[in-house]
């Protein structure tokens, strides 16, 4: 097959008004990509030896490794977008934080349906203390001043409403905390410390489940052994020191098993009599049980409610282990339990106090007082 001038000049206007696909935008470009492959193949068209022309069977054959770089092209934008994809999510496998003792530095707080969670902090030592919230766009929406508090880890207590008084939107807010030990306020870092309990996944990404916490593992800083094998903050040479003795907690673990909710009500506070909120939460922090109590059936002191094991939907929910918080007006509630450890009961090759007068189990990462 001869290749007339008609069908060069045809090529030749193809050419001049190919536009590559997604071409990158950077100095440094492919040397030889798709449409310097057509120029090539327009010119090598247009200076033939008139008395030897190319052949059809070449052209076909040109033609045809045009198809097969503009494939080879495709692909390694492929190749290029699922190495990045990879390599945003690097780092050690969120997996096999499970069961180990984690600190790392944790600055968010989520709000999903007007209930927020996930807020802690740490003191060295006694101090007077100020949270502040920011949206996304860096705006802030509340001030809470929590006044002076003790040394150890705490949690943040938002009522999802902003300095206005209106409930804010769901999603995830960022919080900074100020402390004053007696030379004047100055940022401390956020950071929680305790056994990772279990894997949440937000927008694609995983994170660790610690203290009610999601915490990035690229936000790690320390990592211990498994749960069972840590050695607790308060001085014990292991777990079983605390059989016998009276611990606090403000973070009450509770074990659903056969579809039965295991030992007595859920225990909290309250600091005046009023409407509260009990918000029960799987081990990924989503909400699936909200329990809603009118003014007159709670009071001044400790207070409880019954869990059936239902979800808000009416169904059973799976067996496993739950956290509760509770939501009031003025934000006085607390979810702090006490009692004697009787026993120690291990769940997922991670060992938890049992305390003998609700039944709760206790991770002694969360151990705020022992008497």
């Amino acid at each position: 097959m001869t290749i007339s001038s008609k069908d060069t000049a045809i090529l030749e206007n193809l050419s001049n008004s190919y536009v590559p696909y997604e071409k990158a935008k950077t100095e440094k470009e492919d040397a030889l990509g798709q449409e310097a492959f057509l120029t090539m193949l327009v010119a090598q068209l247009e200076n033939q030896d008139p008395l030897n022309p190319m052949e059809g069977t070449d052209f076909s054959a040109q033609l045809a490794q045009f198809s097969q770089l503009e494939q080879l092209i495709h692909m390694n934008k492929s190749m290029d977008s699922l190495t990045g994809s990879f390599s945003d999510k690097s780092g050690a496998n969120a997996v096999d934080f499970i069961g180990k003792q984690v600190t790392g530095n944790v600055n968010s707080l989520e709000v999903e349906q007007g209930f927020a969670s996930g807020g802690v902090y740490n003191l060295a030592e006694p101090s007077d203390v100020i949270i502040t919230i920011t949206n996304n766009q860096g705006k802030t929406v509340k001030t809470i001043v929590q006044g002076q508090q003790e040394a150890g880890t705490h949690s943040i207590s938002w009522d999802g409403k902003d300095s206005q008084g209106k409930q804010v939107a769901d999603g995830s807010y960022t919080y900074s905390v100020s402390a004053n030990s007696g030379f004047g306020f100055t940022d401390i870092p956020a950071e929680v410390s305790g056994v990772v309990e279990g894997i949440a996944y937000k927008n694609g990404n995983p994170y660790l489940v610690v203290q009610g916490a999601m915490l990035s593992p690229d936000a790690v800083t320390f990592v211990a052994g498994n749960g069972a094998e840590t050695e607790s903050s308060t001085g014990n040479e292991s777990i079983l020191g605390y059989l016998g003795q009276t611990i606090t907690s403000d973070k009450p673990v509770v074990q659903v098993e056969n579809s039965m909710v295991s030992g007595t009500g859920l225990g909290f506070a309250l600091e005046a009599q009023e409407a509260a909120s009990v918000h029960i939460m799987d081990g990924y922090g989503q909400i699936v049980r909200t329990i809603d109590l009118a003014a007159e059936d709670t009071g001044e002191g400790d207070n409880t409610v019954d869990w059936d094991g239902l979800s808000d939907t009416g169904d059973p929910v799976p067996d496993g282990l739950y956290y509760y918080g509770v939501d009031t007006a003025s934000q006085t509630a607390s979810a702090t339990v006490s009692g004697e450890v009787s026993g120690i009961e291990n769940i997922n090759n991670i060992q938890y106090l049992v305390l003998e007068n609700n039944g709760r189990l206790i991770s002694p990462s969360t151990i705020t007082g022992i008497n």
